[in-house]
Parts: structure tokens; C-alpha cells; sequence
């Protein structure tokens, strides 16, 4: 008898937890994208403890998006681990990167107000 142990199909092809990784993963930068521009062509803005919080509560969420997608695409720990690292060390530089921007753009804005 040749028969095969059924095993279970992934419920998502590989491409899909690709982009949802990716958009998990910008989506830090692509808000306070999104709050530069409104800022900078003058839109009402939203109250600033939703701005905050939000610039607090996305890169947690995020964070934790990309590392239950990297978490759940690998097979073996080793190879989990070395993934959740990357993940980790990638949002911490984007994270730096936001922060610079941001202290850039308050330092330039003190130093006219002077």
C-alpha cells in the first residue's frame, strides 16, 4: 500500500504573510508620514493625546504583527529566534531613524522661534 500521511495545507500562501509583514512593518514611518504632510499642508489636526498615543500604540502593534508573522513562517526555533531578531533589531533602526527626523524637526523649529 503507498499511501501518504495527509498533512495540513498553510492557510495563507507565502507571498501573503510577506505583505502582511511589510505593511505591518511601515506602517510606523507611514504614519508620521502621513502627520508631517498634515502638518505641513495645514490640515486640522487631531487632538494631540491621539497623536501621541497613536505614535505609541502603532510601533507596539506593529512589533507584534511582525513578530507573530515571523514566528509563525518558520519551521524550526532556530531559524524563529534568528527571524524575531531581525525583526527586532529593523524596527528598533526605524524607530531611531523616526526619532532623529523628529529631533531634527523640533530643534529647527525651537531655533525660529528664537
Amino acid at each position: 500500500m503507498n499511501t501518504s500521511i495527509p498533512q495540513p495545507r498553510p492557510s495563507f500562501p507565502g507571498w501573503s504573510s510577506v505583505a502582511v509583514w511589510w505593511s505591518a512593518f511601515l506602517s510606523p514611518t507611514a504614519l508620521f508620514l502621513l502627520l508631517l504632510f498634515a502638518n505641513t499642508f495645514q490640515i486640522p489636526s487631531l487632538p494631540a493625546t491621539l497623536v501621541w498615543s497613536l505614535l505609541f500604540i502603532v510601533p507596539a502593534v506593529a512589533l507584534l504583527v511582525c513578530e507573530s508573522v515571523a514566528w509563525s513562517c518558520s519551521k524550526t526555533v532556530r531559524r524563529r529566534i534568528g527571524w524575531m531578531l531581525v525583526t527586532l533589531l529593523a524596527m528598533l533602526l526605524q524607530l531611531a531613524i523616526i526619532l532623529v527626523i523628529l529631533h531634527a524637526i523640533l530643534v529647527t523649529r525651537i531655533a525660529y522661534a528664537q
